[in-house]
């Protein structure tokens, strides 16, 4: 799904320079570039991942005011016979960028979540010790080696100088 995503992201950027609007389609390229690092080296990228979700969320909002707005200011309803065909192209491809956007947010989301908590138990059960894991709290403390317990200050108390 995610190959997908990024397969509609590149449509979208080809699209977004056809219909002349530069800033847009410069926006989801670089997305589209964060995503390519995400699944560079055969393995998923964490941390591309975080930054990558956030790219397409701003992304996203923006694409949305955007359709707003056109569906408001505009001479011709959004999908209109009497348009001409690039005022369709256009409508079309800014009716399906905050969609694409907003499923590759979540789809990253979810990925990057899963790989934090996957990291997470893995590293738990390499350097964790069995308390840590959670299966046996009350444990812990016994197996620690018998420390001598605290005892505060019992000194008389000096002062320096009068």
């Amino acid at each position: 799904y995610f190959l997908a995503l990024l397969l509609g992201q590149a449509a979208l950027v080809v699209g977004r320079f056809v219909i002349m609007d530069f800033w847009g389609g410069f926006l989801t390229f670089a997305a589209l570039l964060m995503g390519a690092l995400v699944i560079s080296g055969g393995t998923i990228e964490s941390q591309y991942c975080l930054y990558y979700v956030l790219m397409c969320l701003v992304i996203a909002i923006f694409d949305i005011i955007l359709c707003v707005e056109r569906g408001l200011h505009v001479k011709y309803s959004l999908l209109s016979r009497r348009a001409p065909l690039m005022f369709n192209v256009a409508s079309v491809i800014f009716l399906l960028s905050p969609m694409i956007e907003l499923a590759a947010t979540a789809l990253a989301a979810y990925i990057f979540l899963d790989a934090q908590e996957a990291e997470h138990r893995w590293l738990m059960t390499r350097y964790g010790t069995e308390a840590s894991t959670r299966s046996d709290l009350g444990g812990y403390g016994r197996t620690q080696p018998d420390r001598p317990g605290f005892s505060p200050f019992r000194g008389e108390c000096h002062h320096l100088g009068a």
